[in-house]
């Protein structure tokens, strides 16, 4: 089967992902934002799914050589009818515990954090949180652990051999997605070390975890992981806490 087919559906989920965390992203700004929404929202769409798809074929294909990828769906495109894995459960309860994890590092770095720059910390909603978690779980793993790591994983694989080159895939592909967040944390707070030092532990950590589970399980159980991380992050916690 042709790489490109279930990187057009990761593209394609990616596409959707990203208009759904539009609301989430409008709740952060402090004024209105450079774009009209709808044209935000298509640009956002359109350069996500372009992004995941061009990475998503590259990450498949270069998965194959790796034994790595999203085998429940590209069984599934090859017309298998396989059931979804219990131990998506399992590992989407492991998420949940990273979510917790994560609120728990939070709190160590929350009393040498700066004041913000608009005087409070933005408070999205859980219905916000609630659709920025599909973007969380969907683009940001196929684009971080399908594309980054496994590409990555694939050229220190021919200097270093498969079990070195997908260490080195998922750590910088972590570390990758740690710096991705320093403008969204820059336009928070202003640029001091504990800032930088938060968001890489707070991303990176997380993303180290979803990578081991994306070379042991498949992108599938990774998205699953991060779901319901994103939804302890952004959904629960915030909702007890309101």
């Amino acid at each position: 089967m042709a790489a490109w087919r279930p990187a057009l559906v990761w593209g394609l989920a990616s596409s959707i992902a990203a208009l759904l965390v539009v609301p989430y992203l409008l709740s952060l700004l402090p004024g209105p934002p450079p774009l009209p929404v709808a044209a935000l929202a298509v640009l956002l769409a359109v350069q996500t799914g372009a992004t995941a798809f061009v990475l998503g074929w590259a990450g498949t294909a270069a998965g194959r050589r790796l034994g790595v990828g999203s085998p429940w769906l590209e069984a599934r495109l090859r017309g298998e009818r396989p059931p979804l894995p219990r131990s998506l459960g399992r590992v989407a309860l492991l998420g949940g515990l990273v979510g917790l994890g994560i609120a728990g590092l939070d709190l160590v770095f929350a009393p040498w954090m700066p004041p913000a720059l608009g005087g409070e910390l933005p408070r999205p909603s859980p219905w916000h949180g609630l659709l920025a978690s599909f973007y969380g779980g969907v683009a940001e793993e196929v684009l971080t652990r399908l594309g980054l790591a496994t590409v990555i994983a694939w050229i220190a694989a021919r200097i270093a051999g498969r079990r070195a080159g997908l260490a080195v895939g998922v750590v910088v592909a972590a570390l990758l997605f740690g710096a991705l967040h320093l403008p969204a944390a820059a336009q928070v707070w202003p640029w001091t070390g504990v800032v930088v030092a938060r968001t890489l532990v707070l991303n990176g950590v997380p993303g180290l975890l979803f990578g081991a589970v994306y070379v042991g399980r498949g992108l599938e159980h990774a998205i699953a992981a991060h779901f319901a991380a994103d939804l302890v992050l952004h959904v629960l916690l915030p909702a007890l806490l309101a």
